[in-house]
């Protein structure tokens, strides 16, 4: 059994009650003390805001929180709007090099610094958008504010239940390893590297799927399928019809409901 005594003092300021808020995070514990900062001592919120619909015929790119890749941390396709078209939420600008936050289930790791290319551009007021102090390297701070023990802090402050959000507040007072700026510049370097390689590995195994799909498509639209090929039964993948079949009647019956009562449902031969 946990136990942490607090002061009614300090409950009555953080407004928390739950015990899992007080309990100190057990991840960062892992870093020497010596490394351990809070946000707030490395990087500043930026609350800059403009409305793109007072330039209803302008066009600007958003980047919502769909935008944002959780495995990679990257930007991906953000809208290109019209100030007509903008959502209420389309009010947060960003600069290059930025880090926006998701603060609505921060959990996930919607984490991303901003490219050169959307400098200028508008996020959805769902991100905290925090900048870099000048002796911290933005792409190290991304990487540690998607750290598991950046993670667990965020999990902590979070309020809500169907969607947990933590508050600008909560950002700052996260606590990060902070290396020194050459150790962070290698480690930039070095996650940067790893993203390029990455990404040129998405891209092939892409294309492959393209050019197999594409020529399927070729085959039978020429009325050539004769010539796709056999695969080979040696596969240990379920794929032909007879072994889905197979596998269908070794799973057995599942419970369905209906007109309201329960039967087992079955494959027909």
């Amino acid at each position: 059994m946990k136990i942490q005594v607090v002061s009614i003092k300090d409950l009555v300021r953080e407004e928390r009650w739950d015990i899992d808020y007080h309990l100190p995070p057990e991840g960062i514990a892992a870093f020497p003390e010596e490394l351990v900062q809070k946000v707030d001592a490395v990087a500043d919120v930026v609350k800059t805001k403009r409305d793109p619909t007072k330039r209803p015929d302008e066009s600007f790119l958003y980047i919502d929180i769909s935008c944002v890749d959780v495995e990679t941390g990257n930007i991906r396709e953000p809208q290109e709007l019209t100030g007509a078209e903008a959502p209420s939420r389309a009010r947060k600008v960003v600069h290059a090099y930025d880090v926006i936050i998701s603060t609505c289930r921060p959990t996930r790791g919607a984490i991303a610094v901003v490219p050169e290319e959307l400098h200028g551009q508008i996020c959805s007021t769902g991100f905290s958008v925090i900048r870099a102090r000048d002796n911290i390297n933005p792409f190290y701070l991304h990487y540690a504010l998607r750290l598991p023990s950046t993670l667990e802090q965020f999990r902590k402050w979070s309020t809500g239940s169907s969607y947990p959000a933590i508050l600008d507040e909560d950002v700052l007072k996260t606590r990060i390893p902070v290396p020194p700026p050459e150790v962070q510049d290698d480690i930039a370097h070095a996650l940067i590297l790893a993203s390029k390689q990455l990404e040129e590995s998405i891209r092939k195994a892409n294309e492959a799927w393209r050019q197999v799909t594409g020529r399927i498509y070729t085959q039978l639209a020429k009325e050539t399928w004769q010539e796709i090929g056999h695969v080979g039964a040696e596969s240990d993948l379920c794929w032909t019809i007879a072994q889905i079949r197979a596998r269908c009647a070794e799973l057995g019956p599942v419970e369905e409901e209906e007109n309201g009562d329960a039967q087992l449902g079955l494959l027909e031969d």
